[in-house]
């Protein structure tokens, strides 16, 4: 079987900024905007809640939703 059967060619240049970023550890603000984003997927877009509400809760903000202070 030929290695390369399709005849495709990946960028180089595309290849090696791969690389970098895949040796690069996140930041915490990356990190803190996945989380919010996995969330976020979640809800149903009927729900009401918005991205701010979200990271509020992630971020352990009293009263982010419903109003209620812990």
């Amino acid at each position: 079987m030929k290695d390369n059967f399709l005849g495709l060619k990946t960028d180089q240049n595309l290849l090696k900024k791969l690389e970098r970023a895949a040796d690069r550890k996140p930041s915490q603000a990356e990190i803190i905007e996945q989380r919010v984003s996995y969330v976020f997927g979640f809800m149903k877009p009927d729900s009401g809640v918005t991205r701010e509400q979200v990271r509020d809760v992630i971020a352990g903000k009293d009263g982010a939703i419903g109003g209620a202070a812990r």
